[in-house]
């Protein structure tokens, strides 16, 4: 039973991650947009195998809107800690959009959220195969495993399952 539950909130929280994603992206095309989550979950969920009960559509909306509001209160502090895992020919300015969506996210949930690496890796790469470019994964686990964690920044939040 509790390796169910674990799949569960691992469904979950990707589930929120793929909305946290597309609402950052779509903040990126119109900054005076406001992410309207209940239609971008009822679009995910005409799609996904098992419909949401209404407790699993509240859990994912309450993880999507933690990061999504969490990336956009540390844009300054995240993007830092990107650029810093770049080559020196490589900015995130220069990163495709949609790329630069996902590392944003990646990169918030991995120092600030704490959730493990190899996990917040994987999401990304799961995020880049389904949105991104031909080559998006391979990059993003590139950067992702050259974020530098140095100057570890304060967790806003103390749970760390995936």
């Amino acid at each position: 039973m509790k390796k169910e539950s674990q799949s569960k909130v691992y469904r979950l929280r990707s589930i929120g991650r793929a909305l946290a994603f597309q609402a950052l992206h779509q903040l990126e095309l119109n900054p005076t947009g406001v992410p309207d989550w209940e239609t971008e979950l009822d679009l995910y969920d005409e799609t996904a195998d098992a419909a949401l009960t209404d407790p699993d559509r509240r859990t994912a909306l309450e993880f999507a809107k933690k990061l999504y509001d969490g990336v956009v209160f540390r844009k300054v502090e995240v993007d830092a800690a990107l650029n810093n895992a770049f080559d020196t020919q490589r900015t995130l300015a220069r990163t495709m959009l949609v790329d630069r969506s996902i590392l944003r996210l990646a990169a918030y949930e991995m120092l600030y959220v704490k959730t493990p690496k190899p996990v917040v890796i994987s999401q990304a790469m799961e995020l880049g195969k389904k949105f991104g470019d031909v080559g998006s994964a391979a990059f993003l686990n590139g950067v992702l495993d050259h974020l530098d964690k140095k100057d570890e920044p304060q967790a806003d939040d103390e749970s760390s399952a995936s």
